[in-house]
């Protein structure tokens, strides 16, 4: 059962919310540019396979740093790549290479 409770501020408290909500919006866009995700946090990130992610990676799909061996992908940058290429684009490579080859 929901139960919706409907409360009258005083404009001053409205304000000081608002204020607080851009605050918290800032200092997630900043804990997000500033952290780095190893390729299984990227993965649980995304809800994708280890596999997903290293072929959209090999495709030019995800922006990512390579220290060595270790790949690690900026979490906004994850986030924004994933949301441009959303999932149907994803699913659809496959299907796309694969009618490229046989055109040649």
């Amino acid at each position: 059962m929901n139960t919706t409770i409907a409360l009258s501020l005083p404009p001053e408290q409205v304000e000081l919310l608002e204020i607080v909500r851009t605050q918290n919006e800032r200092i997630l866009a900043y804990q997000n540019q500033s952290t780095y995700l190893t390729e299984p946090e990227a993965c649980e990130r995304l809800k994708v396979s280890l596999t997903t992610i290293r072929q959209w990676r090999k495709d030019g799909w995800l922006r990512y740093f390579a220290e060595g061996a270790n790949i690690r992908y900026r979490a906004d940058y994850l986030d924004a790549d994933f949301e441009a290429r959303s999932l149907v684009n994803a699913t659809m490579a496959p299907i796309i290479k694969k009618q490229l080859r046989s055109n040649y």
